[in-house]
């Protein structure tokens, strides 16, 4: 059965999916308020701050390196690839999930910050939540999900392999942000919670399409 004729979720995950999903909403939601308007960083971000100060010389090299991969740019050209080989393969809903959830993270990103006002460093850029870390985010986790559903994997299976790439991926970028020193390390949480919720919500608003459509039993 190809792609197009299944749920981008496998069966079993829909109802966990929805909760992490209002969680990781929760999590920004409560994040933004607590930051909204500040300029220095919360005693979570100290904490955090030394955790990533802690890490080893060669570590700090990785994630700078890896911080390229969250670029909008690099973030966007590789969606539409994804998504033109969702094409060939001639899973068209496959397509628009791997445009629209990169696409959303970006969109809630870029509006949050203004919204939510927290500024870093002499410049006062624009800080919560990290767009870096949102489209890195986004990205790994469609192409996992596309990939845990090409290769039919179960629940578990599914969720794994997600939360795996989603958490490497988006901590390596996080990571080189702020020693970077472009963002506090809450704003990677921000960034890291507004791709899980979007790419989430991409993902179950499509499969409700598939749901809908299926024949009822006889």
């Amino acid at each position: 059965m190809r792609l197009r004729d299944r749920t981008l979720l496998p069966k079993g995950l829909h109802l966990p999916a929805a909760l992490v999903a209002v969680l990781a909403t929760a999590t920004v939601a409560v994040l933004a308020l607590k930051y909204a308007g500040d300029s220095v960083p919360g005693r979570v971000d100290g904490h955090l701050d030394r955790a990533v100060d802690a890490l080893p010389a060669t570590g700090h090299g990785i994630a700078r390196a890896a911080i390229v991969f969250g670029s909008p740019e690099i973030v966007g050209v590789a969606a539409v690839a994804v998504a033109l080989v969702c094409l060939l393969a001639r899973s068209p809903r496959a397509a628009v999930f791997a445009v629209a959830g990169p696409g959303l993270t970006g969109v809630a990103t870029t509006l949050g910050k203004p919204l939510v006002d927290r500024t870093i460093g002499y410049s006062g850029g624009l800080a919560f939540p990290s767009g870096h870390t949102g489209g890195a985010t986004s990205l790994a986790l469609v192409v996992a999900l596309l990939l845990a559903a090409s290769l039919r994997l179960g629940a578990s299976g599914t969720a794994a392999l997600a939360g795996a790439c989603a958490v490497l991926v988006g901590g390596a970028v996080g990571t080189g942000m702020v020693m970077l020193g472009s963002h506090y390390p809450t704003d990677v949480v921000g960034g890291f919670c507004t791709a899980v919720a979007a790419v989430l919500a991409v993902a179950l608003a499509l499969d409700a399409t598939v749901v809908r459509r299926a024949p009822a039993p006889v």
